[in-house]
């Protein structure tokens, strides 16, 4: 009898519900890894969060998640209220997966499955936005839908430029705002349309190119905030930055922090890891710094 005890917490509601389909091959490959499986299919928004804030501390060996970069977020959450420090395991399911992209987690289930079992701890960083931790992104403007939207053989060729520039194609529809924002290695004030706060070498299941030296674990973010253009030749040269990979420039601010605060006379609306994450009038963005360790693949380059 296996004398190792594994809780298998997925959402049944990721992606093409995955999962459930393989739910035994996966549990098979589990229990010839040594351990005793309690499975807890997640019921509503929030009981991955309650489950593993309840559960990770009740004398289990090993905890897997399984579901998209949302499940991924509320698991995150329900570990770092818990104060949990071990190794977890991650399926991803979602429609993106980003997170798991790049921290160099198989894209097959079986094969995910089998690494959240062998594969090597990751200690990297979690981004925190007044309190709600996230994985990998922090973003204000269109950029929830934009990836949804994005044609594939753009994504394909212009990677993380397509993402921006399928933003920037909703710009007549778009809400701007007049915020300021503040951090140690710069400041500045202007009307903004798009922002993103990143941990992570994919977004929007595009990778993302342009931004060098990108590492989850080196405590900091990458920021880059996009200007509202006041007219066409202002738009252009945007299309035209993004285009050249150049996202440092009078349209946009792109740097690298591990704290930013924004200010704004009226609620930013966020979105953490693809989720809702709140509107705020002052919002502050900061690194834990190394915070979670999840097994990843073996001699994965990250």
């Amino acid at each position: 009898m296996n004398s190792k005890r594994l809780l298998l917490i997925y959402n049944p509601n990721s992606g093409m519900k995955t999962i459930a389909k393989k739910l035994s091959d996966i549990v098979d490959i589990f229990t010839k890894g040594g351990y005793s499986i309690t499975v807890h299919p997640t019921q509503r928004r929030l009981d991955c969060l309650e489950t593993v804030s309840e559960c990770c501390h009740s004398g289990y060996d090993r905890i897997v998640i399984a579901g998209g970069d949302g499940t991924l977020n509320e698991a995150v959450n329900g570990f770092v209220r818990a104060d949990y420090q071990g190794d977890f395991g991650y399926i991803p399911c979602g429609s993106t997966n980003d997170f798991s992209k790049s921290v160099g987690i198989p894209t097959k289930t079986l094969d995910a499955a089998k690494t959240a079992i062998s594969g090597v701890p990751f200690i990297c960083d979690l981004g925190s936005l007044n309190g709600r931790y996230f994985t990998y992104v922090a973003a204000f403007g269109t950029l929830a839908e934009v990836s949804y939207s994005t044609p594939q053989n753009a994504k394909n060729q212009l990677g993380f430029s397509a993402y921006i520039l399928e933003g920037l194609a909703a710009i007549p529809s778009m809400t701007s705002y007049k915020l300021s924002f503040e951090s140690a290695e710069r400041s500045g004030k202007g009307d903004y349309i798009l922002g993103l706060i990143l941990n992570t070498v994919h977004v929007g299941g595009m990778k993302i190119r342009g931004i060098d030296d990108i590492r989850l674990d080196d405590g900091k973010f990458e920021v880059l905030l996009i200007k509202n253009p006041k007219n066409t030749n202002e738009l252009n040269h945007i299309i035209s930055s993004v285009m050249k990979l150049d996202f440092d420039n009078e349209y946009m601010d792109g740097f690298k922090t591990s704290k930013i605060t924004l200010r704004c006379q009226t609620p930013i609306a966020w979105t953490v890891d693809g989720e809702k994450g709140g509107e705020f009038r002052e919002t502050t963005v900061e690194v834990k710094d190394k915070a979670m360790r999840v097994l990843v693949k073996e001699k994965s380059k990250v």
